[in-house]
């Protein structure tokens, strides 16, 4: 595929019309399997990485709502949406896979920016299936209310007191709430097919080559814009939660139980308190129900 001469614009200082922007990295010292990547590109990948930064450290501190509503219309058609997602993954699983396999790129010879697209795409689906496996599966969400319901007395200070006494029962630091501000790791999910789409209208490769990062990114904004009418945990603003899948899509897994006819009995109202109860005590957030 033929590159385009880069214009640049005379107004520009000259420290920068004076850089080839065509040229390879590889003849300014960078390895020598970067021959096919030029000045040009290596920078816009540079300021990508530097929106990701911004976008993750800007708002790490920042810290959750007190209060949320979740309405249950919403959270019945992100469920549902979610289910198109899942169809959409694992179809286009395939197509990454087969195109490396075909491949007849030497990849240490010179570096192929197909080869490393298409791994990008692979590795973006499958972090998006393990991300929506991980927020719509309600096992552990449950494991951690009975546990707290059963053991604790829904956290009685003299029943944990006498809990505390026992040396082969430890309750674990860690739990699904930690990662409710955000996580870098599962965030990549995105970044990885925004990395995609981002070679395309660049026109590092063809749109064709990431088809399945602009399909992902717009499944992606449809479901994102569902679970914020559902409920939002984090008071950062919609923008930041478009690009942290995992600050929108986690506290899911404290909003389904809710629909859940097992964890909703006879009981209903005090069910409720007792769940909205086991929220608060968790994540720290008051839920107001819309049925």
């Amino acid at each position: 595929m033929g590159k385009k001469p880069i214009p640049v614009p005379d107004d520009i200082p000259a420290t920068f019309s004076a850089i080839d922007w065509n040229a390879s990295v590889a003849d300014f010292g960078w390895p020598e399997y970067l021959r096919e990547v030029s000045v040009f590109e290596m920078s816009l990948f540079v300021g990508f990485l530097g929106l990701i930064a911004y976008f993750q450290l800007s708002v790490k501190n920042k810290p959750m709502k007190k209060e949320a509503t979740l309405t249950m219309y919403y959270l019945n058609r992100v469920n549902t949406f979610k289910e198109v997602f899942m169809s959409y993954l694992g179809a286009g699983m395939l197509d990454p896979i087969m195109s490396i396999a075909s491949s007849d790129v030497n990849p240490m010879a010179g570096a192929s920016k197909e080869i490393f697209i298409d791994l990008c795409q692979l590795l973006g689906l499958v972090a998006w299936i393990y991300l929506l496996t991980d927020a719509f599966d309600l096992t552990d969400t449950q494991q951690s209310f009975i546990y707290w319901d059963r053991l604790t007395k829904c956290g009685d200070p003299k029943t944990e007191a006498r809990l505390k006494e026992k040396t082969w029962l430890k309750r674990q630091k860690e739990s699904e709430a930690s990662d409710l501000k955000g996580s870098f790791i599962i965030d990549l999910s995105l970044w990885f097919m925004l990395a995609g789409s981002f070679a395309g209208f660049t026109g590092v490769v063809n749109h064709a080559d990431v088809i399945h990062s602009h399909a992902v990114v717009i499944l992606w904004g449809v479901l994102h814009h569902q679970a914020r009418m559902a409920t939002s945990w984090r008071g950062t603003g919609y923008l930041h939660t478009l690009f942290s899948p995992s600050a929108t899509l986690l506290p899911l897994e404290y909003c389904l139980n809710l629909a859940d006819q097992e964890m909703v009995g006879d009981d209903a109202v005090e069910d409720l308190e007792k769940w909205r109860k086991f929220v608060k005590k968790e994540c720290g957030v008051e839920l107001t129900i819309e049925y």
